[in-house]
């Protein structure tokens, strides 16, 4: 394995842990003392990543939520299974929102099928802009660099003239009253979706249960449908409407 896929799987396992030993790197990947100190070096280059004795930790490991480049980097194979069932939900001439994340970055790669897909990500509709089938609109305003999203009232008012099939919306944390988001102004923007949507999915892995964000952007009772990565626990299902369809 080389070690920038190490580096990946490090972060996933350092997500959901929270802190991790060097014996515990070494053990898991079947590498020796000094290649686990060259893999906790380069981890430790993030300023959200904490050099302890004897191993690493997240600066915040309970409720830390990682911007969009270091999201980018955690969990590859699960987040293309759950691109794939984004995929697979779209219909030929379907009207459609891709909310920013980087599960739908790599579902706008697989799009091949004529549809309009509106988003205010621009990672989202850089690769839809090389899908010749797909018709593309993509929101304006003030560019929020750390989280690849832009933002403009006008823009979200502009979504009252829009009706979408259904959209695909991500969240930073799940916790009982909602789904959160960071930014008041990427919560907004859900809100407005939402109620132009006539089917809301929510798109997120299972540790977004265990962080926490400030922003509430989405109640469980407007989520038609659940795409994530694990099993949930009885207590997070109960967050859920019965009639939530989940997809993992």
């Amino acid at each position: 394995m080389y070690q920038q896929e190490r580096i990946q799987k490090i972060l996933q396992l350092l997500q959901n842990k929270g802190r991790l030993t060097k014996q515990e790197i070494m053990a898991t990947f079947a590498i020796s003392s000094d290649t686990a100190r060259r893999d906790i070096l380069q981890v430790c280059q993030s300023p959200k990543v904490i050099r302890t004795h004897g191993g690493i930790m997240l600066a915040n490991p309970d409720q830390h939520v990682f911007d969009f480049f270091q999201r980018e980097q955690l969990a590859q194979p699960e987040k293309k299974r759950m691109s794939h069932c984004v995929v697979e939900q779209l219909v030929e001439g379907g009207v459609y929102f891709f909310d920013v994340s980087t599960t739908l970055v790599l579902a706008a790669k697989e799009v091949n099928l004529p549809c309009s897909i509106y988003t205010h990500s621009l990672d989202v509709a850089f690769e839809l802009a090389t899908k010749e089938k797909v018709t593309v609109h993509l929101l304006g305003g003030v560019f929020d660099f750390a989280n690849r999203f832009f933002y403009s009232p006008a823009e979200v008012a502009l979504l009252n003239q829009v009706k979408f099939d259904q959209c695909f919306l991500g969240g930073a944390s799940i916790e009982p009253e909602g789904v959160f988001f960071k930014e008041q102004t990427n919560a907004n923007i859900k809100r407005q979706v939402i109620h132009q949507s006539r089917l809301v999915t929510l798109v997120a892995e299972h540790q977004k249960f265990s962080k926490q964000a400030t922003y509430l952007g989405i109640y469980f009772p407007e989520i038609h449908q659940f795409i994530t990565d694990q099993e949930m626990t009885i207590d997070e299902k109960n967050y859920f409407n019965e009639t939530t369809k989940i997809c993992r």
